[in-house]
């Protein structure tokens, strides 16, 4: 069950991360801790999906940040809207595969346009979770 109203919501925001390269998971689930959140990182789409079909996890975001934006990593973001379809959906692509452009994406996914660095995807999982009811702290220059 996802939390749907803000007196329910807890301290922390879950924040589930895609990202298939384990670097780039790496830095940006450690970025995203940093800045207040609780994250789940997951390597593809298919192991994110198992995690909400369980149950394990009630994302208050879901953050795609696959390399390319492919048709099998659309099913799968439409596959995650079913099974989170609470959660905004925020892809941080730097391509999208052109068959996946001409096909219907996911209701609810947006993107962040690149160029972006990790203060850009700050503030752009900030503004989802505002919008959800949930403020995390200022940290500064990260931001600037």
């Amino acid at each position: 069950m996802l939390v749907s109203s803000p007196a329910a919501l807890p301290a922390l925001p879950a924040v589930m991360l895609i990202e298939a390269e384990p670097m780039l998971r790496l830095t940006m689930a450690k970025f995203l801790r940093s800045a207040g959140c609780q994250v789940v990182a997951c390597p593809d789409v298919r192991s994110c999906a198992d995690a909400l079909a369980a149950e394990t996890v009630h994302p208050a975001l879901i953050v795609l940040g696959a390399r390319v934006l492919d048709a099998e990593t659309a099913r799968g973001a439409q596959r995650l809207r079913e099974l989170a379809p609470d959660a905004p959906v925020l892809g941080v692509v730097d391509v999208i595969d052109p068959v996946v452009r001409e096909s219907r994406l996911p209701a609810g996914l947006r993107f962040l346009a690149p160029p972006f660095d990790l203060p850009d995807l700050l503030r752009a999982v900030r503004s989802y979770l505002r919008q959800a009811g949930f403020r995390l702290p200022e940290l500064g220059l990260l931001e600037a």
